[in-house]
């Protein structure tokens, strides 16, 4: 098999796909073309793509409800915990420390996980993804069980790593496998159903948790993911079949690169941590996080050498970064990460500690900024499948998430109802919006042999924002309350012996709200300090989303209206002979 490796191209300049001779087979055999070949043209690929289009069977639909239903479960996880917290943490005898590593060690987890289960399921697959998205779910499930049962601190920290390896799996494979079962003009349809099911679990996880946590047991927040995950598992078995590699598992094994698989999980999670742990349980000029953060960074320059000149079949495969409206997609999965992740952890924390609302409450004040992502993640599958083209509502979205981001800024905690509520639908609906449009973007222009690696690495981008999201969002924050406190001790409005700082502040909204009436003052004082504190967080992700619509402004205007290019596609029944 031909070794050489494509050089790396820059970001936004369009150069041919190249791939291995095994790879062009491969391609060959699966489809009539990739989206690059220059042999076929658009009425051909058109056509193709049509004959893909024909009446689903039963197992396809059970596939897509379970590969959903999942969805619903691991979107719900990454942010249920966050309402819960303070109740865990009492409950195992924790402290702030441990409760900080309870969320970042999932996040970690699931982040370094997302690129590998994709480039592992491309090359080992037995039976197609089946087995590899079954094994994921059940490490996620086991994940679960361990959190719910969890007697200290260190156990559930633990456990919940277990949850994030089986969650990133989960996260990468449900879209993949939904590219692979449908052809590209299908893709918008069906993926508005996976992207409006992980906004659902992203919606509901704040307020479930919420109730969870002031009506009943911690532990449910765990729990809850066994009567979804076991049926999802059990359909999954029983209706997804996809077309089988008939080569023998020596020869897929020996195609594994494990010296870039080391290297990457090796540097991710050094970058990860120093990037969570800067500025929140260390300072970020402290040798625990600048050492991390310069390792990583050097660990993924080796590791892109690795994938350019050493892999014979690499994890990441260089060339999907060779075009411009790709390139624009991973830009923008990561900006919307970013974003997104850093609005939704941080706009409970206004309504605990600017208004001072109890948690139930302040969890359903949330959901005017998330409901509209559901429903707007299934408008814009429903246009780009119709129109098969998706440029102009990628500006739009763009522009709606970045000014929407900036009036956001605009609440106070006496601010009236259509400040708080009505102006946190704009961001929504483009967030909603930038579920699908980046990865329209990459599977547009991707090869057919990369669909899979390609759509994983869309995953692994927004995990990526969300946890530089998280951090930027936190130090900010914690500056600029310092900041402001400074300011309103110096004008005497706080007692030196009630003060509390940015590093405890995310907690201490409590503590604020039992204030006797003698000492509102102080109390009206520290929400406005949560407020303007919140208000630069604002500024600073809404100037990031900036830069995400200035990029998205490259995206060129590409055709969605021809066939399936994927490896790996739905078995038919006709042929269950070589399928599992």
């Amino acid at each position: 098999m031909d070794t050489e490796k494509p050089a790396p191209s820059s970001l936004f300049v369009s150069s041919p796909s190249s791939a291995t001779d095994e790879e062009r087979q491969m391609e060959t055999e699966v489809s009539k073309t990739s989206p690059s070949a220059a042999t076929n043209t658009e009425e051909e690929e058109a056509q193709d793509g049509r004959a893909h289009e024909q009446k689903k069977s039963f197992k396809f639909k059970v596939t897509v409800f379970m590969l959903c239903l999942t969805s619903v479960s691991v979107a719900m996880d990454s942010v249920i915990v966050a309402a819960t917290l303070a109740a865990i943490t009492s409950s195992l005898k924790g402290n702030s420390l441990e409760a900080f590593w309870v969320g970042t060690s999932y996040l970690l987890a699931q982040t370094v996980a997302v690129p590998i289960y994709g480039s592992i399921s491309d090359i080992l697959y037995l039976s197609g993804r089946k087995w590899v998205m079954v094994f994921a779910i059940a490490i996620f499930l086991l994940g679960s069980i361990l959190c719910g049962c969890a007697q200290n601190m260190n156990w559930l920290v633990a456990a919940r790593v277990v949850q994030g390896l089986g969650g990133g799996g989960c996260l990468t494979l449900t879209t993949v496998i939904l590219s692979d079962i449908t052809t590209l003009r299908e893709r918008p349809k069906y993926l508005s159903m996976g992207a409006f099911a992980w906004a659902l679990g992203t919606n509901i996880g704040v307020p479930v948790g919420g109730a969870i946590g002031q009506y009943t047991s911690w532990r449910w927040v765990f729990w809850i993911n066994i009567p979804i995950c076991v049926p999802s598992i059990a359909g999954i078995v029983y209706a997804l079949h996809l077309v089988r590699d008939k080569s023998s598992f020596k020869s897929k094994a020996a195609r594994v690169d494990y010296l870039g698989i080391t290297v990457f999980i090796a540097a991710t999670t050094l970058l990860l941590y120093g990037i969570t742990t800067g500025g929140t349980t260390n300072p970020w000029n402290s040798a625990s996080v600048l050492a991390p953060l310069v390792l990583g960074v050097f660990g993924l320059g080796i590791f892109l050498l690795i994938e350019w000149k050493v892999a014979k079949t690499p994890m990441v495969p260089l060339r999907i970064f060779n075009n411009r409206s790709g390139n624009t997609g991973f830009f923008g999965s990561f900006v919307h990460g970013l974003v997104l992740w850093a609005s939704a952890y941080y706009i409970i924390i206004f309504f605990l500690g600017a208004r001072g609302d109890p948690l139930f409450k302040s969890s359903a004040e949330t959901l005017p900024g998330s409901a509209p992502i559901a429903l707007s993640a299934v408008f814009c599958g429903i246009w780009v499948s119709r129109s098969l083209r998706f440029q102009k509502m990628t500006w739009i979205a763009w522009t709606l998430l970045t000014t929407g981001t900036g009036l956001v800024a605009l609440m106070k905690p006496n601010s009236s109802a259509g400040i708080l509520y009505a102006i946190r639908i704009i961001p929504a609906i483009g967030g909603g919006f930038l579920f699908q449009l980046p990865l329209f973007a990459v599977q547009s222009t991707a090869a057919g042999q990369d669909i899979g690696i390609a759509t994983s690495m869309i995953a692994f981008f927004r995990s990526v924002g969300q946890a530089f999201g998280v951090a930027i969002g936190g130090t900010v924050f914690q500056n600029e309350f310092d900041r402001f406190l400074a300011t309103a001790i110096a004008a005497g409005r706080i007692p030196p012996d009630f003060v509390i700082t940015g590093a405890q502040a995310a907690g201490a909204y409590e503590r604020i709200n039992a204030l006797p009436h003698t000492m509102h003052d102080v109390q009206e004082t520290y929400r406005y300090i949560y407020a303007d504190a919140l208000r630069i967080v604002w500024y600073v992700t809404t100037g990031i989303a900036g830069m995400g619509f200035l990029v998205g402004l490259l995206v060129r205007n590409e055709n969605m209206d021809r066939g399936n290019y994927s490896k790996q596609t739905f078995q038919v029944e006709e042929s269950r002979e070589s399928s599992s």
